[in-house]
């Protein structure tokens, strides 16, 4: 398990915006800005309302990025990982609730009556298992935190 460092999480608070990269099955990119978020020292979750290319890149490929940067102070950071869809009922319906109500200050209930033609989101959790500095006085190519399982070790380089 990768925990996401204090420096990522302070900046995803401050900035309140991270883009999430995918690619298809074909290797087409997909990238997705997402200002409606919530995430643990582990893990970040985010709601998928309109199920379009990102949502049919995460069933077909899971591994995606994330980015999150400070445009003023030239800073950021780049997280890959897995993304997964949550099904436990109870945590995504207390998911839900925490996303709607930071990104709007409503209840969920409120939120998806504003958006009417779409059914109940899916709640995505990513896990990263590698998280690298998009600082440009330091080396991007290198993981500040790396997972050591074996399909990360294969894919990035872990060691």
């Amino acid at each position: 398990m990768v925990v996401i460092p204090n420096q990522v999480r302070d900046m995803m608070s401050t900035q309140k915006f991270i883009v999430v990269g995918s690619i298809d099955i074909n290797g087409m990119c997909n990238l997705s800005p997402r200002t409606a978020f919530h995430f643990t020292e582990d893990a970040i979750y985010w709601l998928d309302f309109f199920k379009h290319k990102s949502h049919y890149n995460f069933i077909n490929v899971p591994w995606i990025s994330i980015a999150v940067f400070d445009k003023e102070n030239l800073k950021g950071y780049q997280m890959k990982g897995k993304v997964s869809f949550v099904k436990n009922e109870k945590e995504k319906a207390r998911m839900v609730d925490v996303i709607s109500r930071s990104a709007t200050g409503k209840t969920c209930s409120k939120v998806f009556e504003r958006i009417s033609h779409t059914d109940q989101p899916e709640l995505v959790m990513f896990k990263p298992h590698a998280v690298y500095s998009l600082n440009p006085a330091e080396d991007s190519g290198t993981a500040i935190v790396i997972d050591t399982d074996p399909e990360t070790v294969s894919l990035l380089g872990a060691k």
